[in-house]
C-alpha cells in the first residue's frame, strides 16, 4: 500500500465500508476518529488509527499533516447538535469558521471546513469516492414493489424531503395516507421513524432524499442495516431513497433483510 488516504470518522458503520473499500483499492487508510463518535474498533481495520477531539479542528489539521495525508474523506455521523454541547470546546480555527459562517448549514460549515483543509493541500474527496457501488439505483430492488397507496406516499414524501434537505433540517419524511407524519431533525432518521410510529401507527413510508446542491463530500444519505431494522420494527412498509446519491450499506444483506421483513426498499430520481 502506498497512497494514503484519511477517513475522518464519526458515528456508525459507514467508515468501517470507507475503510475497508479503500485498503481492498490498494490505500494506505490513517483514520481520525471523532471522540464521542467514532467507533473504536475502526482501529482494527485501517493501518493507523487515533482520535481527535471534535471542536478541535487545527489540531486534525495538524495531524493530517503529520501522516502526510493529501486526500480524505469524511464518513459517519457528527450532528449540529455539537453546537449546543456545553462539553465541547472549539478552538480559535473552528471558531474562526463559526464566526465567519452565514448560517450553520451543514454544507456550509463542512465547505468552509474543506476550503480550511484545501490552504494546506488537503482534498476533500467524494464521500462515496470509494464506494461508488453502494450507490442505489433507480428501481425497485426487492421482491415486494410498493401498492398504488404507498406509490402516492413515496411521490407526497418525496417533495417533502427534498424541501426539507435543500433547508438544512434533515433528510428523511415519514409518510401515511399522504399525510407526512414525522419529519427529521437533529434527532436523526432512525429516532423520526420511531415517532412516526408512536403517531400513526404502522403502515408508514419512509422517503430519504439528498438536498437539491448536495456537497457530495459529505452528509450523503446513507442506508444500512440498523435503520432497517428500525423500520422494519416500527411497521414501515416501504423505503424509498434518492438514487444514484444514497450508498447502500451492505447492499447485498440489506436487500436480503427487506424481503425478509416484507418491505419494499425503492430507488427514486
Amino acid at each position: 500500500m502506498t497512497d494514503a488516504c484519511a477517513i475522518i470518522a464519526g458515528a456508525g458503520s459507514f467508515p468501517f465500508h470507507v475503510a475497508q473499500e479503500a485498503r481492498r483499492q490498494g490505500r494506505r487508510v490513517v483514520a481520525l476518529g471523532l471522540q464521542g463518535w467514532v467507533n473504536p474498533e475502526l482501529a482494527k481495520q485501517v493501518d493507523e488509527y487515533e482520535e481527535v477531539a471534535v471542536g478541535q479542528l487545527g489540531r486534525l489539521i495538524d495531524r493530517l499533516k503529520a501522516h502526510r495525508i493529501r486526500q480524505a474523506v469524511m464518513a459517519g455521523k457528527v450532528t449540529k447538535g455539537v453546537l449546543f454541547d456545553p462539553q465541547v470546546q472549539f478552538d480559535p480555527e473552528s471558531l474562526r469558521i463559526l464566526g465567519q459562517a452565514k448560517g450553520f448549514s451543514v454544507n456550509q460549515l463542512l465547505g468552509a471546513i474543506g476550503q480550511r483543509l484545501a490552504k494546506d493541500g488537503i482534498e476533500l474527496l467524494d464521500s462515496s469516492a470509494f464506494l461508488k457501488d453502494s450507490l442505489c439505483p433507480e428501481g425497485v430492488l426487492t421482491r415486494r414493489r410498493p401498492t398504488p397507496e404507498e406509490d402516492d406516499d413515496i411521490r407526497a414524501g418525496a417533495g417533502a424531503a427534498r424541501q426539507l434537505a435543500g433547508l438544512d433540517i434533515g433528510q428523511t419524511v415519514v409518510v401515511k395516507r399522504k399525510v407526512i407524519v414525522a419529519v427529521e431533525a437533529l434527532e436523526g432518521t432512525d429516532a423520526a421513524i420511531r415517532r412516526a410510529a408512536q403517531l400513526a401507527g404502522d403502515g408508514l413510508v419512509v422517503v430519504k432524499m439528498a438536498s437539491p446542491a448536495q456537497d457530495t463530500r459529505f452528509d450523503l444519505p446513507v442506508l444500512g442495516p440498523q435503520t432497517l431494522a428500525v423500520a422494519a420494527s416500527s411497521g414501515v412498509r416501504c423505503l424509498a431513497v434518492a438514487a444514484h446519491q444514497t450508498v447502500l450499506l451492505d447492499r447485498s444483506t440489506l436487500i436480503a433483510r427487506a424481503d425478509e421483513a416484507g418491505l419494499s426498499l425503492v430507488g427514486i430520481a
